[in-house]
């Protein structure tokens, strides 16, 4: 494998991205067909959306405008994306479990204390293999502009959103066609989405209870007053589906003879809701949070999604770096650089020695800190001025920031419905849900702005992974 370029002032992205992983990601014959058939119908689609969004279940926690033309996928190209990337999360667990036994690596990654307070007490509980294991993820990226060739961008594996307004948004826009009497063709099954995905990840730790005949209880962990809509529909959906579920203030967790405990009740399983920066808040408000916490996953069979282990060193931009950086390259296989290289863009730590030739090629990256949400912690190079771009430099070689490689991404027609229906090419994210190490189900946003982001002034769509017999038999 060819080392990447390297300089006096240290090493930069290459000019041209390695081969991506798989190509020709969009489905564009049943994408335009669809697009042609729902502008035509004109201001009735906007009608449609406005009378079926009452009706369906919840599916946002931030308001966004509907676009009922769906993100097309073709089942064969999206099968081999799923194939690298499944590949990818278990590339991860590996490197939770090089951060858990190498100190080399311990040391490069800097993290708190309280992450390693953490991170020991799994350890001491004897959950050797359970904390490598990424019970959810979210791997977001982008088809690339040129080529349509998946990169991913970051991963999500401490408290992805999504997993259950995704499949809802589907379901939504299905609802929406069905009405304008343009029915969705068949789903390719092995990642239709589903309402009830998340069992997947906690099913672990529901078994004893229903070995033991008393109903599970799951916690969602969110802190109070700050819980969101799809946090308490997740527990809604879980009540349905007969188990004992309710959101629960993480601050409240303790253990009590050998069993975790929320809101005065046990729990067998929990969904951390908390994401990596404002668990580090709550930890700095309240210094016994992480004992506390210490003591429920070393004393108690609790079964935390996700472990912490994944939760700090997984969720860390800093992952995308090190599976790219020389000094660690004897840590992994030929078959596991060639996976990074196929889907990852280049990456590496921010150092004093890079910051000058990233002042000088702005336009070639984007920065991002190690923990960030909402899309906050990420500069687009091309997308700021000097002085800013400068200052974000300066943060990055303070705080340990991670430069990546720009990647263009492909635009996609949405149908935008927020006033007169009109069609309007966006850049357009691709985000794949993973599951117990398995594809479960894709989500996308779609946005004008540098970031593409819900909270930076974009919408989510719907992702339509067409079965290969729908694709070439026609629609209905």
């Amino acid at each position: 494998m060819a080392a990447l370029p390297e300089t006096a002032a240290g090493p930069h992205p290459p000019t041209a991205a390695a081969p991506a992983a798989a190509g020709g990601l969009l489905d564009w014959v049943t994408a335009l067909d669809y697009a042609a058939r729902l502008t035509a119908a004109g201001d009735a689609i906007a009608a449609l959306v406005r009378d079926t969004e009452p009706r369906m279940p919840v599916f946002r926690n931030r308001a966004y405008p509907l676009s009922p033309l769906p993100l097309f996928l073709r089942e064969e190209a999206a099968a081999r994306a799923g194939h690298h990337l499944e590949a990818y999360v278990r590339l991860l667990g590996k490197v939770a479990v090089l951060y858990r036994d190498d100190p080399e690596v311990r040391q490069w990654y800097g993290l708190p204390h309280a992450a390693d307070v953490l991170v020991e007490a799994e350890r001491r509980a004897g959950r050797q293999d359970e904390p490598a294991e990424i019970g959810v993820c979210r791997l977001d990226g982008y088809a690339e502009q040129d080529g349509e060739g998946l990169r991913l961008l970051e991963n999500n594996a401490d408290a992805p959103a999504g997993t259950l307004f995704t499949p809802r948004i589907h379901r939504t826009v299905g609802a929406v066609l069905d009405a304008a009497g343009i029915p969705l063709p068949a789903h390719a099954a092995a990642s239709a989405p589903r309402d009830d995905a998340l069992l997947d990840a906690l099913g672990p730790g529901l078994a004893d209870a229903r070995r033991q005949g008393r109903t599970p209880v799951v916690a969602v962990l969110q802190p109070r007053r700050a819980a969101n809509r799809e946090s308490h529909e997740t527990a809604g959906v879980l009540r349905a589906l007969g188990i004992d579920a309710f959101v629960a203030d993480p601050r409240e967790v303790t253990a009590v003879r050998g069993r975790a405990r929320a809101g005065g009740r046990g729990i067998d399983a929990c969904w951390n809701k908390v994401n990596t920066v404002a668990w580090q808040q709550l930890a700095h408000d309240d210094p016994d949070l992480c004992h506390r916490w210490a003591a429920v996953l070393r004393d108690t069979d609790l079964h935390h999604v996700n472990s912490f282990l994944a939760r700090y060193v997984c969720e860390s931009k800093l992952t995308l770096a090190l599976v790219q950086e020389p000094r660690f390259a004897d840590r992994f296989t030929a078959g596991e650089h060639d996976l990074v290289a196929g889907l990852l863009p280049w990456s590496r730590k921010v150092h004093d020695g890079l910051a000058g030739r990233m002042l000088e090629d702005q336009h070639a990256y984007v920065l991002k800190e190690p923990y960030d949400i909402r899309g906050d912690g990420v500069t687009v190079g091309r997308a700021v001025g000097r002085s800013t771009w400068a200052a974000a430099v300066a943060r990055a070689v303070a705080g340990q920031g991670v430069a990546q490689q720009y990647v263009a991404p492909a635009a996609y027609p949405v149908l935008r419905t927020d006033g007169p229906p009109r069609v309007t090419a966006m850049p357009v994210s691709l985000d794949t849900y993973v599951l117990r190490g398995r594809v479960a189900f894709h989500g996308s946003k779609a946005s004008l702005q540098p970031r593409v982001n819900i909270f930076q002034g974009g919408r989510k769509l719907a992702v339509h992974v067409t079965a290969d017999a729908a694709a070439t038999g026609g629609h209905g």
